[in-house]
């Protein structure tokens, strides 16, 4: 299923359709980029989730570019965690554009990266009277109480490209999420393949209270052995500069010789990354290789040029698949708790920088 994706990814670009996440639930989707909006599978999706899942995305693909005016007379409200990266504003840009062409209201609240403010921001949607409350969760906890709060003013809550530690029925309608663990595990191959011997390997994480970063750096570690040692890890707080800074600071301690590799959780934190090692007279993916997660422009072109090891994808494309949702809501249909959107690896060998966002 995951050679599919990058066959649908090709084909259908030109509808942008997909999720970045969060880890583990039941459902299994092809809904990723290509217009495979939000590829859940039925309510029986529970009794065969992998084989359903197929079935579904497809239908819903087929769906995703023939919602109408859906949205008519409705109101969509998006709590974004913060506007600091392409990432999340192609995020917001994509389910705007999206929910306006189904004929929908869109209404969003930009946290700035503080998680009191979009829990305030959720209260302000609630009381602003939102048909459908949309969540790009900034933490796994802090939020819950808010949720809860437009759950029971029958405030449908659609989270995407991260969980929270919550429950659905009561905090959320459903989540839309890649499966970040995967991702991990898709770069730690990649590296085994490129430093078979093994190495000292840097780690840049986004934080300890994002199932994002959490997830991507357990898929990472839990797949590498004993030939490869971390011989730093450091919040990079989602941000290229910090990133550079964190990777300044390690190779001024560590010394850039004793660095084979540094794997960060976001390609924007790769470019960071890439910048102190130029800095320090070094080439990335030749001295240090790096890698990263998301699926960028940029990511795509370092790794054409080499300078980048891998990416895998986690598309910011969200609006298709939020939309196609909301549909399914209208129409009454019981919906799985998760659904995963499936990404692809992406080295030299296949990458396609005209694919990044």
């Amino acid at each position: 299923m995951k050679k599919m994706f990058a066959m649908m990814m090709a084909a259908t670009m030109a509808l942008s359709l997909t999720a970045c996440g969060g880890s583990g639930q039941t459902e299994t989707t092809a809904a990723t980029t290509a217009a495979a909006a939000e590829a859940e599978t039925k309510a029986e999706a529970a009794e065969a989730p992998e084989e359903k899942a197929t079935e579904a995305a497809a239908e819903v693909a087929a769906a995703a570019t023939d919602l109408g005016n859906i949205l008519e007379g409705k109101t969509v409200g998006f709590a974004q965690t913060d506007s600091m990266s392409a990432w999340r504003t192609t995020e917001t840009d994509d389910i705007k554009k999206v929910v306006e062409e189904a004929g929908g209201q869109f209404i969003v609240k930009d946290a700035g990266g503080d998680i009191a403010t979009q829990e305030s921001d959720i209260r302000d949607l609630v009381a602003a009277g939102v048909d459908f409350l949309v969540v790009a969760p900034l933490e796994d906890n802090g939020l819950q109480g808010a949720l809860q709060e437009a759950m029971e003013n029958e405030i449908p809550v659609i989270l995407v490209d991260r969980g929270i530690d919550g429950e659905a029925g009561t905090h959320y309608t459903t989540a839309i999420a890649s499966d970040f663990v995967w991702e991990g595990e898709q770069c730690a191959k990649a590296l085994k393949e490129a430093l078979p011997d093994g190495g000292n390997v840097v780690i840049i994480n986004g934080g300890y209270d994002s199932s994002t970063s959490t997830d991507r750096q357990k898929g990472f570690v839990d797949n590498l052995d004993d030939k490869y040692v971390i011989v730093a890890e450091q919040d990079g707080e989602w941000l290229m500069d910090k990133a550079q800074s964190v990777m300044e600071n390690t190779i001024q301690a560590q010394g850039g010789e004793n660095i084979d590799a540094v794997f960060c959780v976001t390609d924007d934190m790769v470019q960071g990354a890439m910048n102190a090692i130029d800095a320090a007279g070094l080439t990335p993916g030749e001295d240090i290789l790096t890698i990263g997660i998301d699926g960028s422009r940029a990511a795509f072109e370092a790794v054409e040029e080499g300078r980048q090891l891998a990416s895998c994808t986690c598309s910011p494309y969200f609006g298709n698949i939020v939309v196609s949702t909301i549909s399914r809501i209208i129409d009454g249909e019981e919906l799985p708790a998760f659904i995963v959107n499936e990404d692809t690896l992406y080295t030299k060998e296949n990458v396609q920088v005209e694919l990044g966002f």
